[in-house]
């Protein structure tokens, strides 16, 4: 089995949906994997990256190949669709028909952060008095993706009642302004999104660096879509995504096809599936308290 990830051994989402395909499989299948790293890297080196990783499946020859996230299925999907390889797809967050007419050796499992329960949710747990809420995201393939399929390119949706903007950047300094600013603009929370492909002078941020200062320097509290974010020093929390229900996912998809199920009647799914998932230290920090009902089903960490 063939693992192509879009990202990075090092990227919390990566090791999450390694997880998840480790429950399904263990020690019961060889797996491979090529680390297309295309948060870090610029935008011209994805090409050659996607034919390195073609080089590999050819090499492997693999009887299953998994793509993880947009680009790699963006890049890849055409040359697979040319050949009878099985593909399962995760983490899509485009339409994957956007990517290539897919046929009868690609499926896989779709993601879609949870935005408006999590506008929501914010409602319950803080007192909005016209205030708005912000969503801030880097540039990459699958923020863009959000913005087209969620807000249909628009810059602002009312949801839940709550005027809800949502912004792109890539320069750290524009990302700095946009928190430090965020309650004399009116904000009353911000949501973070991604925020991988971060540049300063040309030069990429690591990510734990901007979920940090962000946390640290921001003049209202920070939520999030995703549970890689929350943390203490980090995000407070909300209704987010975990990499390991895609990962647990496209392996129990993996297995149908293993065990005989032809790929084109496996029909793409969405895990239905989020957590409330709370950080102590920075609810404590912000002085928010949970609701009950969101309490007695939330996970908390430190």
């Amino acid at each position: 089995m063939f693992f192509i990830e879009s990202y990075h051994s090092d990227y919390k989402w990566d090791q999450e949906m390694l997880s998840g395909l480790d429950s399904v499989f263990g020690d019961m299948v060889d797996l491979y994997n090529f680390q297309m790293d295309t948060k870090r890297l610029a935008v011209d080196c994805y090409s050659e990256r996607a034919s390195l990783a073609w080089e590999r499946y050819l090499e492997i020859n693999p009887d299953v190949v998994i793509v993880s996230d947009d680009n790699a299925l963006m890049l890849l999907a055409g040359r697979f669709l040319k050949t009878d390889t099985p593909v399962v797809y995760m983490g899509i967050n485009n339409n994957p028909r956007n990517y290539a007419p897919l046929g009868k050796n690609i499926t896989g499992v779709l993601e879609r952060p949870l935005y408006k329960r999590t506008i929501k949710y914010l409602k319950d747990m803080l007192v909005f008095r016209g205030e708005k809420v912000l969503i801030l995201l880097d540039k990459g393939t699958t923020s863009g993706a959000f913005k087209a399929s969620v807000f249909q390119n628009r810059d602002s949706l009312i949801i839940s009642g709550i005027e809800t903007d949502i912004k792109l950047l890539s320069s750290f300094d524009t990302w700095k302004d946009a928190v430090r600013n965020a309650r004399a603009n009116g904000y009353k929370a911000i949501v973070i999104g991604l925020y991988h492909r971060i540049f300063e002078n040309g030069v990429h941020v690591d990510s734990e660096d901007v979920l940090k200062w962000t946390s640290a320097n921001s003049t209202v509290p920070v939520f999030a879509f995703w549970e890689m974010s929350v943390g203490k020093g980090k995000a407070v929390g909300g209704m987010v995504l975990s990499g390991e229900v895609q990962g647990r996912a496209a392996g129990k998809m993996v297995q149908k096809i293993i065990d005989g199920t032809p790929v084109e009647s496996i029909t793409p799914v969405i895990p239905t599936q989020g957590e409330f998932v709370f950080s102590q230290s920075e609810l404590d920090r912000w002085k928010i308290r949970l609701p009950r009902y969101i309490k007695k089903q939330a996970r908390i960490l430190k």
